[in-house]
């Protein structure tokens, strides 16, 4: 029977173990089992998560449909990010699971690399023979080097060539990094001066507000510091689970290149299916803080058959590649990977050049668009939104406020006496009903109008308009 660890080798399991029990969270052993994992398997996942996270950790006891006599427990996490000094969920990423090789070469490694004179390189068939010749130490010089080139991404280690030769030596020291001047550490600024103070402070925020924050809190944890300044009211922890993905996305985007993405519905949990394209920005919902990258791809216009009269022979035409912006939800992503010409097929090379050697017109065009998107739907055609509202001047003031606010650029007209109508174009006019619907017990009339390339009118919507008033008789069922 294989030994339970508490740690982890793949980070993409951890992470949506870990968005199981926060996101949807009240997870019992027949959640998991109905979704074909055992149980086993369940009580591994909320054995590593009361590891990680036991102060936010709540077991609760229910009954089911399926089990009315007897009594479930189920698993939660429950964290108030109002009394945050920093985000518990970094604690995920320091799971990684090592081998004993591992750990001895790393601090074998670095005493080698902090001997003085520090700057000291080395090859790598030269660290392995210091590696054999001091600590005994079997150390295959790939091994060496493929453990070196880990730290260089990682910033651990510095790499330099020499001629053909890669030589390695120690990166910027965390004295070196707090101290007056970074390239040499005799100087130290004292620990309680206002310089250090203002970078504490600054270094604080960081971890607890801004993307790729778990970088902050790695420092204030290095240099036995933390957070007693700051609280963020709407912060949104879950997040940096999804902070690998972001960095590979915006490292594609500023190499302008184009990529692979792996998308899995979070729910449906079914085989990931491939998308293809340039990362242009990134939009964070400031409601949610849910985040979603908007990608320039190609999609293929399906095939067409034109059937002869007389022979019945047929005449198939090629497909035609189209370019399309998407937006898609970064916690959907399981996986990036740069695709490069030479590492695909004929077709998709075209779409490659045709799309990174435009990245530039793609911005441009992206920049053009976002007026008319309302969240993040590229989908659809431009329809105006018409909305007439009974707003009291004297005494609702703060209504016209916010669709002055909220409205996203949205014309504000005033039709009569406490009689204003709204109008805004947008690509998805579907995304707008939830905010429409905060104006019910206002709203006089809606239209939505199909606009041409012009913006001019060319017919109503009626579908639309249907929907909208579908969903309000629904709704009003609710408290009948």
């Amino acid at each position: 029977m294989a030994e339970f660890k508490e740690l982890i080798k793949n980070f993409n399991k951890c992470r949506d173990y870990v968005r199981d029990f926060f996101v949807y969270g009240f997870k019992s052993r027949q959640d998991f089992t109905s979704d074909r994992k055992s149980a086993r398997t369940y009580d591994d996942e909320r054995r590593r998560i009361t590891s990680w996270l036991s102060e936010y950790v709540v077991e609760d006891m229910a009954e089911t449909a399926d089990t009315p006599k007897n009594h479930v427990k189920t698993i939660s996490l429950q964290i108030d990010s109002n009394l945050l000094d920093t985000n518990p969920l970094f604690s995920v990423w320091k799971t990684k699971s090592f081998t004993d090789n591992d750990i001895l070469l790393h601090f074998y490694l670095f005493d080698l690399l902090n001997d003085p004179p520090v700057h000291t390189s080395y090859t790598a068939n030269e660290l392995a023979d210091l590696l054999s010749a001091n600590y005994a130490f079997p150390a295959d010089t790939q091994l060496v080097r493929r453990k070196c080139n880990e730290y260089v991404k990682e910033g651990l280690l510095e790499a330099e060539k020499d001629g053909k030769t890669l030589r390695y030596r120690r990166g910027l020291t965390w004295d070196a990094l707090f101290a007056s001047d970074p390239a040499s550490s005799k100087e130290r600024i004292p620990r309680q001066n206002m310089w250090e103070t203002s970078m504490i402070h600054a270094i604080s925020f960081f971890q607890l507000d801004i993307p790729f924050g778990y970088i902050g809190n790695t420092i204030l944890e290095r240099i036995s510091k933390s957070n007693n300044v700051f609280r963020i009211k709407h912060s949104f922890p879950a997040f940096t689970l999804e902070e690998e993905i972001a960095y590979q996305l915006l490292t594609a985007k500023k190499e302008h290149s184009y990529v692979k993405m792996d998308i899995m519905s979070n729910k449906t949990g079914q085989t990931p299916r491939p998308l293809y394209g340039v990362p242009l920005k990134i939009f964070v919902s400031a409601r949610t803080g849910r985040r979603y990258i908007c990608v320039y791809h190609m999609i293929q216009e399906r095939a067409h058959t034109v059937a002869g009269n007389r022979r019945k022979t047929s005449v198939t035409s090629k497909k035609e590649p189209k370019y399309h912006f998407r937006c898609v939800r970064l916690d959907q992503i399981k996986s990036v990977s740069v695709l490069t010409p030479d590492s695909v097929s004929g077709a998709k090379r075209t779409a490659i050049a045709a799309t990174t050697d435009a990245f530039a017109a793609q911005e441009e065009a992206l920049i053009k668009n976002l007026p008319l998107v309302w969240g993040v739907s590229f989908e659809g055609i431009r329809t105006k939104v018409a909305l007439t509202l009974k707003i009291d001047e004297r005494y609702e003031g703060f209504i016209l406020n916010r669709l002055e606010r909220e409205g996203k650029h949205g014309t504000v007209t005033r039709l009569d006496d406490n009689t204003f109508l709204y109008e805004k174009v947008v690509f998805d006019a579907k995304e707008m009903f939830p905010w429409l619907r905060t104006f019910i017990g206002r709203i006089m009339d809606i239209h939505f109008m199909t606009m041409n390339q012009n913006f001019e009118e060319i017919r109503e919507n009626t579908s639309l308009r249907q929907q909208f008033l579908e969903d309000l008789d629904a709704l009003s069922k609710l408290y009948i």
